[in-house]
């Protein structure tokens, strides 16, 4: 199997990279990408001579799917803008896809790419990180045991016990937390999707131990525009996607960000034209490779589903902890990457055998995916509630 990953310098990439390399049937891994001093950082840092590096401008489509003519999957693993172009590639080149995920106005766009996937031969899926990724095979592994699907709503819970004093640590992608906190968002009620501002939908959950009590948000996520899709005809009414982030650094965020260093618009600074959100992503992002002492931050995915079952009306809650840190990076970074090479790989053996492009919920056999998980030591846990 070969794979691609664009992107491939990012800090989101580096625990696919790694999770790759050490797959035996993985025998070739081109990294992509625009900085090349970042790919040769990538490539001194993992060490393997799986590993190839190719500059290229990702909105060039003749460069990049000749690029990935001879390889079986490709992972984009560079922000979700990039997710169109990518596909676009693997159209032409003909080569399986997935991401780490697009928000949700990238993912309803996405999709109306199927037709020309499926007559490409190929599969593409959207969002395979955590969330989404992680959280929408959880969401199957109980729609698969329902007759109907009603109401399914997602928690995302993140602590941080390494962020000390003033320090101020993105759990993931910067960019990608500063559009959920300043993007309206979107929550699927009684059959419609209803726009709300941010910050809404506020819910207190008393997690376990180490989380405890937690406020949680409604966040723009994909899964809220793809699960009312994917569930149209088993009766879903209701679709919920909520996330709590570290307190001190939410806090700290929405200090930047309600001072305007979250704007894309352009200010002058001493002659020279920047953006506040480029300044604050330069200079808080984490190089590739960097080190930012020993990680001690853990997620919580809680997805709760109810529908019917033999007509009783069924609630099932899976979920998974997830406090690994494989490789040294920190959990925010493993836990979604690591997810992002689970799909790749099955879509480069063959275990998807749908042509087209799908969300994670539609086609993923959720047996074969947490056997991948249980490789990494990441666990999942079902209960169910039955009542007349």
């Amino acid at each position: 199997m070969k794979v691609v990953i664009t992107g491939g310098a990012g800090r989101q990439a580096l625990s696919a990279i790694y999770d790759l390399v050490e797959t035996p049937d993985v025998e070739k891994i081109l990294l992509v990408d625009i900085k090349e001093d970042a790919l040769q950082i990538r490539k001194e840092l993992v060490k393997s001579p799986k590993i190839e590096t190719k500059v290229i401008d990702l909105r060039d489509t003749k460069a990049l799917a000749a690029a990935m003519e001879d390889y079986d999957v490709v992972i984009n693993g560079s922000s979700h803008v990039f997710n169109m172009d990518v596909m676009n590639a693997c159209i032409e080149s003909k080569t399986n896809y997935t991401d780490f995920g697009g928000l949700y106005h990238w993912a309803v766009e996405q999709l109306t790419r199927d037709e020309d996937f499926r007559k490409a031969g190929i599969t593409g899926i959207v969002g395979s990180g955590s969330a989404p990724g992680i959280v929408n095979v959880l969401t199957k592994y109980a729609t698969d045991r329902l007759d109907t699907v009603e109401d399914i709503l997602i928690l995302d819970a993140i602590i941080n016990r390494s962020a000390k004093g003033y320090g101020f640590v993105p759990p993931y992608a910067l960019n990608t937390i500063i559009e959920e906190f300043t993007m309206n968002n979107y929550e699927f009620i009684d059959g419609k999707h209803v726009e709300l501002p941010p910050f809404s939908g506020k819910m207190t959950v008393d997690f376990p131990e180490p989380y405890g009590t937690l406020n949680l948000y409604n966040m723009i996520h994909s899964e809220v525009a793809t699960m009312p899709i994917t569930y149209k005809d088993r009766g879903i009414k209701n679709v919920a996607f909520k996330l709590a982030l570290p307190t001190l650094f939410e806090e700290r965020l929405r200090f930047l960000i309600e001072n305007g260093l979250g704007s894309e618009e352009k200010i002058n600074v001493k002659g020279v034209e920047v953006s506040p959100r480029d300044f604050l992503l330069e200079v808080f992002e984490t190089k590739p490779g960097a080190k930012t002492g020993t990680p001690d931050d853990m997620k919580l995915l809680r997805v709760i589903v109810t529908g019917t079952k033999n007509g009783k009306k069924c609630t099932y809650q899976v979920e998974t902890d997830l406090h690994h840190h494989p490789w040294g990076l920190s959990n925010g970074h493993f836990s979604v990457g690591f997810p992002g090479a689970i799909t790749a790989k099955m879509l480069g053996r063959g275990d998807v055998k749908e042509k087209g492009f799908f969300t994670g919920e539609a086609v993923i056999d959720t047996d074969i995916y947490f056997r991948e998980l249980e490789k990494r030591g990441v666990e999942v846990y079902a209960s169910v509630v039955e009542q007349v």
